[in-house]
């Protein structure tokens, strides 16, 4: 149950611009669970994959016939690698301290508020550019702070670039599958090298299998709901938790 649930938290909050990282800290925190890289990494992959399958048409239409979009998910995918890999000391440094979790959940609130603020919807996928991509791919790439959210930082940016709201989201879904394989490879290097698992392939198959199936639907729904109303509900729930997790650090009750 306890991976099945961790499965389930990945791949819901992976896609909702509420930070799948950040719940998965909070869930290790309130229950006191030592955090598995193996796991983690097998979560990350399940979501990737499914992202593949629900986008898969868009996936194969960029090496057919959409071959300037696939050049901006490159080029956003490039700052992201940028981004990250020459801040990835520091980024990895604020995972080690849980007080960081709760202004960041804060933090995405606002980027999502003023993402909504900023967003005039104008410009489709073919008014796209690369100044677009590369502002896009550094928000992706600043997301690796814990409870700082991939999809807000990416779908708000979109938005305040004027971008229109599916184009934003299918976007945003799209350069998350090489930057969620992008972590997943880097994190398979440790796993190797500690030589083991930690756990049993019984729980890595519930998860990949929770995460995966949680995954899929979490996009079905976001993009019905992107285009047909505003994410300011995500930014007020990352705002109350935010402020309830800065308050139960504060005193010592997680």
């Amino acid at each position: 149950m306890e991976y099945i649930l961790l499965g389930l938290v990945q791949g819901l909050t992976e896609f909702l611009p509420v930070s799948s990282q950040g719940h998965l800290l909070l869930i290790y925190r309130l229950f006191h669970l030592t955090e598995n890289i193996a796991f983690d990494t097998v979560l990350h992959l399940a979501t990737a994959l499914a992202a593949i399958v629900y986008f898969r048409r868009d996936i194969f239409d960029l090496f057919t016939s959409n071959r300037r979009l696939l050049w901006l998910v490159a080029a956003a995918t490039f700052f992201t690698g940028l981004i990250g890999l020459s801040f990835k000391d520091f980024f990895e440094s604020l995972f080690l301290a849980f007080e960081y979790v709760g202004p960041f959940f804060i933090v995405t609130g606002l980027v999502i508020l003023a993402g909504e603020w900023a967003g005039k919807s104008r410009r489709g996928a073919e008014r796209a550019n690369f100044f677009d991509a590369a502002i896009i791919g550094i928000a992706q790439g600043m997301s690796i702070v814990p409870s700082l959210s991939r999809s807000a930082m990416t779908i708000s940016s979109a938005l305040a670039l004027n971008l229109d709201r599916r184009f934003a989201a299918t976007f945003s879904f799209l350069v998350s599958i090489p930057a969620i394989l992008g972590a997943g490879f880097i994190q398979s290097k440790a796993i190797f090298k500690a030589g083991t698992i930690g756990i049993g392939i019984g729980p890595l198959a519930l998860g990949f299998l929770a995460a995966f199936i949680s995954g899929w639907f979490a996009i079905k729904i976001f993009m019905g709901v992107i285009q047909k109303t505003s994410l300011r509900v995500f930014a007020y729930y990352c705002i109350i938790l935010g402020v309830a997790v800065v308050l139960l650090t504060y005193f010592k009750v997680i």
